[in-house]
Formats: structure tokens, sequence, C-alpha cells
């Protein structure tokens, strides 16, 4: 078998892992995307169960003048959920197109990796391409934490603003009543 094949033979050898990675990898994505989904649509449901006793309770105790003021605000309140929804969506969608942006990077940085390996000529050259290879690589797995990180803290902070901004109005409603 001449050199030309046998390296071609390794290449397809080691696509065969790379894909695998990256399908898992997708997989995962797939799977927190919907559990989190799973998490908000249970969050909701006990929201909307929350506000409507709460909704029962300032009714009786005379928070809205009429019918027209009380739909009003179970708009609003709808609006900021649907708002809060919209958001967590898209984040989410940005979230994974930076996950699939990594694994492509590291399916490119795998390559560049294995070439520079292949390219060593001595046992000493390797050892200092290895450890040059593994310090890059945990560097930028640091940095891409810390940005994975920011993003799901900035997303769950956008998405709950709506929702913190009709809880603070129906609270500021609710005690008025109670004040008076």
């Amino acid at each position: 078998m001449t050199a030309a094949r046998k390296n071609n033979a390794g290449r397809a050898g080691t696509a065969k892992p790379v894909e695998a990675a990256v399908a898992a990898g997708a997989d995962a994505v797939e799977s927190a995307v919907k559990a989190g989904a799973q998490v908000a649509a249970k969050g909701y449901e006990k929201a909307i169960a929350m506000g409507r006793e709460q909704v029962e309770t300032a009714v009786k105790a005379g928070a809205f003048k009429g019918y027209d003021e009380l739909a009003g605000f179970g708009k609003d309140n709808v609006e900021a959920v649907m708002t809060s929804g919209a958001i967590l969506a898209k984040g989410v969608q940005d979230l994974n197109d930076v996950w699939l942006g990594l694994a492509r990077a590291s399916v490119e940085d795998a390559v560049g990796a294995a070439k520079a390996l292949f390219g060593c000529k001595t046992l000493p050259e390797m050892v200092e391409v290895q450890t040059g290879l593994a310090q890059a690589q945990y560097e930028k797995f640091v940095a891409d934490s810390r940005r994975l990180s920011a993003m799901s803290a900035k997303l769950g902070e956008n998405a709950s603003a709506p929702i913190n901004a009709r809880v603070t109005v129906a609270v500021e409603k609710f005690n008025k009543p109670l004040a008076a």
C-alpha cells in the first residue's frame, strides 16, 4: 500500500469519530433545548395558576374597577409571557449557533493539530508541539466557557425581564387595596 493510500485510509478512519462527536454534540444541544422548553412550560403553567389565584384575591379585594381593567391586566400579562418566550427562543437559537460554531472550530483545530503532530520529526519536537496544543485548547475552552456562561446569564435576565415587570405591576396593584 502506498503512503498516499495509507494517509487517505487514516483520514477516513478519523472522519467517523469526528462526525460522531459532532452528532453527539448536536444531540446534546437538542436534548438541552427540549428539556429547557419542558421546564419553561411547567413554569408558565405554575405562574398562570398562581396568577389566577392572585387575580381572584384582587377582584375580591376590589383591586380592579371593572371587567375591562381586569381583561387589560390579563392581556398585558399574556403579552409579557409571549415576549419572554420569544426572547428565550431567540436566545436558545443563538446559543445553539454558538455551540455548533464551537463544534466546527474544534474539528478544524483537531485537523490542524494532527497535521502539526504529523509534521514533527523528533520526539522532543512532538512533545513541544503537543504541549503547545494542549495549552491553546485549554485557554480556548476557558474563554468559550466564559462566553457561553455570559450569554446564558444574559438570556435568563432578558427573558425574565417582561415577567418581572408584570409581577411588579401586579404587586403594586394588589397592594393598593390592602393599604387603603
